[in-house]
């Protein structure tokens, strides 16, 4: 199933403007980053939404007839742009689905190497985080989860629920999120935990958009959505308007950095997909998506006796770049989250059902441990002042790559008290 708004059907332009070589090969290294951080779109280079730089119609035209000066143009964009970072910020999530067994595989592209985990417990009422939030809104956890959390205790950026419940994002394409309405807010991040909080369906989640409306406040992020039942969906935010697409019934389970209708047009052209054009080895959104999409169906034809969690690696391994800091595989029947680091290669494992999501207490546990194995028992209670170290490592490093300058001074400590903002129903 997908919904298209205007303008993103194939042959639409945004399918010809998916075709621009600026997405593809070496050129691809600033493109994405750039569709949602350039600050001269932020200043009135395009009087568009969708933060895309070569909409500009003097730097088009320009573009149209100097292909190889267009590259060059974004790559300087990207060195002057104030809020620019020096890394390449990308993802790719691919889902591995043979009898009951559902492994959903990804790579976190990134630059920051602070991050946590959070064992998120039931019965915490919550409220929307972010500053500038005119109309908020305020739930209460139904269902545990752990997270694993990049900017502050609360703010996930991907994990995995009690129910089996997975959702990771990572950066996409032109994107532009929904105008103000009547609907309460909530930021592209904090709607990762509201979905682990209250969903424990793809059908669920894909419902909550009647109750809220999403707006960018960090970045910009669409999600790839998996549940127990091995149903998966993309959803993502083009033209104001949600898209999504359902995995299943011959769609490919499989999610990079191109909106995901473009990824479909691009792979038609491939062997084994429709087309003759071999699949490339770079690390570019399309060719990611490509050879993801292979394995996965090398996977699906593979023998039963294939190790799945070797093979969901290797396959990260294959997908990775220089910016590659955390392999995840949530193994969702087992309710069992596997992982490896840039820094240290050893498999770690988090079983779900070590937690106990009914005790009314926040636990933390740092990603970035040397251990192997088994890791709940590095999980241990919440406290500010946790969060404080989390919070002011992780605005240091940003600070340093230059990313997210718009974030004030005053929105920092929002960030590091906003866990103090939650209560807990008695147990």
């Amino acid at each position: 199933m997908s919904v298209y708004p205007r303008d993103t059907r194939p042959g639409s332009r945004a399918q010809i403007r998916a075709a621009d070589p600026v997405f593809s090969g070496t050129a691809h290294i600033r493109s994405v980053f750039l569709l949602n951080r350039c600050e001269m779109c932020r200043s009135g280079l395009r009087s568009g939404q969708d933060n895309d730089p070569r909409e500009s119609p003097a730097l088009r035209k320009v573009m149209n007839i100097y292909p190889l000066l267009q590259t060059l143009l974004l790559i300087l964009v990207s060195f002057l742009s104030p809020s620019t970072n020096r890394a390449d910020v990308r993802c790719s999530t691919f889902a591995l689905i043979k009898g009951d067994s559902i492994l959903v595989c990804n790579n976190d592209d990134w630059f920051c190497n602070v991050a946590y985990f959070t064992a998120n417990p039931r019965g915490v009422t919550k409220q929307t985080f972010l500053p500038s939030a005119d109309k908020k809104l305020t739930w209460t956890s139904k269902y545990g989860s752990v997270t694993a959390n990049f900017n502050f205790v609360g703010s996930p950026s991907g994990g995995m629920n009690e129910r089996g419940l997975i959702i990771d994002e990572s950066w996409p394409g032109p994107c532009r999120y929904p105008r103000p309405d009547d609907r309460p807010v909530l930021d592209e991040i904090q709607w990762l935990q509201y979905q682990f909080d209250n969903c424990g369906t793809v059908d669920e989640v894909i419902e909550t958009d009647s109750k809220l409306r999403i707006v960018g406040f960090f970045g910009r992020s669409h999600y790839f959505v998996c549940d127990k039942s091995g149903k998966a969906a993309t959803i993502e935010w083009i033209d104001g308007e949600r898209v999504v697409h359902i995995l299943s019934d011959g769609n490919i389970p499989a999610l990079t950095n191109h909106n995901y209708d473009w990824s479909l047009e691009h792979i038609k052209n491939i062997q084994g997909f429709g087309g003759t054009n071999p699949i490339g080895d770079s690390p570019s959104s399309f060719d990611r998506f490509c050879r993801a999409a292979q394995k996965v169906k090398e996977y699906a034809e593979s023998n039963d006796d294939i190790d799945p969690y070797e093979y969901g690696f290797g396959v990260l391994d294959d997908i990775s770049q220089r910016s590659t800091m955390f392999n995840w595989i949530y193994d969702i029947n087992n309710l069992t989250i596997y992982y490896r680091t840039a820094w240290s290669r050893e498999t770690k494992k988090i079983p779900l059902s070590k937690f106990d999501f009914g005790k009314r207490q926040i636990l933390m546990a740092d990603v970035l441990t040397s251990d192997s194995g088994d890791i709940t028992g590095n999980f241990t209670p919440y406290t500010l002042e946790r969060n404080r170290d989390f919070v002011t490592r992780v605005i240091k490093n940003w600070r340093k790559n230059k990313f997210a300058m718009h974030i004030t001074e005053d929105d920092i400590e929002k960030m590091i008290h906003y866990p103090e903002t939650m209560s807990f129903e008695a147990e």
